[in-house]
């Protein structure tokens, strides 16, 4: 693939996916609100009867974001994620309520969801922040990948529900960050979370007692826990059968929020050897420089048209040693410079 195969119109990649247990339990909460989810369904694309009937499918990451904007717009309130997550039941995740329940205690539970991120979602980075009293479990928007933030409300939301569910209160939740935007009221978010939320934070956290969690045990039969542990393994395979050209072009895009890409660190994220992700690559017809030059050009176009970045600070966030290099290497992509690419483009195609 050349950069003139990238069509600035369709920048985002239907490899983002989320699992279909999410559209379930939004039409669940569409369903209490007194609101036919079904027409909301077909209005973004999605056939909810499919859905019902094989609810740990994939749903394209796009899709899912317009579906939350359609359930947002027909339910009127900015904070419907938080009721959609009081629906979003671990069992409905399947192999992710077996995850949780193969755990000795929440914290090990709360510990390894990281690990499993993409049984949710791989259109984000899923990280534990940690601090001698608190575990910060954070989510992080890939870049260029849209993410409605009801999703994320959503998420913590369910994550709260669950915890609850097996301490008995939600006082293990001590503070909520959210990048998304201020509403009028924080109100609904203190309301369901129960301690201080923080918008228009910097990343996506929230913030847990460790001792809590520690001291929460759960019951684990260790034959149980082994088939659960091996259920959610084959699911993740089943998911991600994807080429390695995809799965290595996804691992450089979530790379790319904190840190130069290397092969040795993408394969890393899989576990394998730098040496089998290259075979592996090979055998596909593409090397790892070529897909980290393509997703730099992806994510280029995509702040060009969809942003007021300065392109001074595209330049540092491509990972380009200075603005020189990343013109020079625009000009070879698109033969002009980004500038007058913005320029020509970004009227057409913003929306």
């Amino acid at each position: 693939m050349s950069s003139a195969n990238i069509d600035p119109a369709n920048l985002s990649s239907t490899s983002y996916t989320t699992i279909a247990a999410w559209s379930l339990a939004i039409a669940r909460a569409l369903s209490v609100s007194k609101i036919d989810p079904k027409a909301l369904f077909e209005q973004v694309g999605l056939d909810l009867d499919a859905l019902q009937a094989q609810p740990g499918e994939r749903v394209e990451i796009d899709k899912m974001t317009r579906l939350w904007q359609a359930a947002e717009q027909a339910s009127a309130s900015d904070a419907f994620g938080l009721t959609v997550g009081q629906y979003a039941f671990p069992m409905h995740f399947h192999s992710l309520g077996k995850l949780l329940m193969s755990s000795d205690s929440l914290a090990q539970a709360f510990e390894a969801l990281p690990d499993y991120s993409a049984l949710v979602s791989n259109s984000g980075q899923i990280r534990l922040q940690r601090t001698p009293q608190w575990l910060g479990f954070t989510i992080s928007p890939l870049k260029g990948v849209e993410i409605s933030e009801l999703a994320i409300d959503a998420f913590f939301s369910s994550l709260m529900q669950q915890g609850k569910q097996m301490v008995g209160h939600r006082h293990f939740v001590r503070r909520v960050e959210l990048m998304r935007s201020a509403p009028k009221s924080n109100q609904a978010w203190q309301d369901c979370f129960g301690c201080p939320v923080v918008m228009n934070a910097t990343d996506n956290c929230m913030w847990m007692d460790r001792s809590v969690l520690e001291r929460t045990a759960l019951t684990k039969n260790p034959q149980l826990a082994e088939s659960n542990e091996l259920a959610v393994r084959q699911y993740l395979l089943d998911m991600q059968a994807l080429s390695w050209r995809q799965k290595t072009s996804q691992g450089i895009h979530a790379a790319l929020l904190n840190q130069e890409p290397t092969a040795a660190k993408i394969a890393q994220m899989y576990n394998i050897s730098e040496r089998s992700l290259g075979r592996y690559l090979q055998h596909e017809g593409t090397g790892f420089r070529e897909l980290l030059k393509l997703k730099r050009q992806e994510l280029a176009l995509h702040y060009l048209i969809n942003t007021d970045m300065p392109i001074s600070l595209l330049s540092d966030t491509l990972g380009y040693s200075n603005l020189s290099n990343f013109t020079r290497s625009f000009r070879s992509w698109q033969g002009c410079s980004p500038s007058l690419y913005r320029e020509k483009h970004r009227e057409q195609f913003c929306s």
